[in-house]
């Protein structure tokens, strides 16, 4: 190669190297999901872009003594609703299309990073089918084992979709936070309810597990599989364990009724009391079938939290409904 050719060569994997650099370095900066926040520039964090990598850098930062695991309905549970009784710090794992393996791997590493004295659990019947829907989600278990590393960084910068992103932060006109110690805000939530009716969210999360519940809803022994071990573990480092049902709507239950698959749904509840203790609230009771509790057929309203950790540590200052909560013992 003459010297003149050789010359244009490395200077064109140069310059491709520093615009490959100065490409990353922006996404560092800007930083959509809020990975680093080392800068501000008053843009809105969308953590919905990266929810693992993000709880899994944040949860590093955090080092809690307690943590709340589960799907979409617990992450809407406030932690400072539970640290009036565990008198810690508390973070929330909760994660939105969770499976069960995911919530083992973040328990499990949790467990062996942090002093972990407490662990909620609140578990839904979906995850435990068989068949499960592609999450689409971004869980890496490489990063339980080697963190978050450079590679990993420039991964995270790389597959976020950048120009969508800065065209939604530029538009939108949110002025709070909508996580905040892992949790889903009041203020998100008052986002999610704002300009929609009951009858809306009820009909859009209805259809969508209506959907959910017929094409996936089977029976199997691998999600089961995987909260054995995460109760084991708790087991074996001695760890105070709350498990519960989430309280989902009534007309949750009404689509099994329908779909003639209430056999899972007991079965499920049967083997759940089989393995540990727990306070059952999926049930048909004065709080699920009162629609104003309720951000859609899914989710109860975060104001109402506050009543799974009542009834749970049995406290008598907090007026629970008496037939909302059951605690089953094999």
């Amino acid at each position: 190669m003459k010297k003149q050719y050789k010359k244009y060569f490395i200077l064109s994997i140069l310059l491709t190297l520093f615009l490959f650099g100065l490409g990353i370095a922006i996404r560092y900066i800007i930083d959509p999901v809020g990975i680093n926040n080392k800068f501000n520039f008053g843009l809105y964090k969308d953590v919905a872009l990266a929810y693992r990598v993000q709880k899994f850098v944040e949860l590093n930062k955090f080092k809690p003594n307690t943590i709340i695991l589960g799907g979409s309905r617990a992450h809407y549970l406030n932690p400072k609703d539970l640290e009036k009784y565990t008198h810690d710090k508390v973070y929330n794992l909760g994660l939105t299309y969770s499976t069960l393996e995911e919530q083992y791997y973040f328990l499990k590493y949790s467990i062996e990073h942090f002093e972990i004295k407490n662990v909620v659990i609140g578990l839904n019947l979906y995850p435990f089918s068989e068949k499960l829907e592609d999450n689409s989600s971004d869980f890496d278990k490489d990063l339980f084992e080697d963190g978050f590393t450079v590679f990993k960084q420039i991964k995270h910068y790389l597959d976020l979709p950048l120009y969508k992103y800065l065209k939604y932060a530029y538009e939108n006109e949110y002025t709070e936070p909508f996580y905040k110690d892992g949790a889903i805000t009041a203020y998100h939530q008052s986002i999610v309810l704002k300009n929609h009716s009951w009858e809306e969210r009820k009909k859009n999360s209805y259809d969508g597990y209506y959907k959910k519940y017929t094409e996936y809803l089977e029976w199997g022994e691998s999600g089961l599989e995987y909260y054995k071990k995460m109760v084991q573990l708790c087991k074996d480092n001695n760890i105070n364990l709350k498990v519960f049902t989430t309280a989902v709507h009534v007309s949750q239950i009404e689509i099994l009724e329908d779909l003639n698959k209430m056999d899972i749904f007991y079965k499920w509840k049967e083997e759940l009391g089989k393995i540990t203790p727990y306070y059952d609230f999926m049930t048909k009771n004065s709080v699920t079938k009162n629609d104003n509790n309720y951000i859609d057929t899914s989710h109860l309203k975060q104001e109402f939290g506050y009543l799974y950790f009542a009834k749970m540590f049995d406290d008598k200052t907090v007026l629970v409904p008496e037939d909302f909560g059951i605690l089953i013992k094999n």
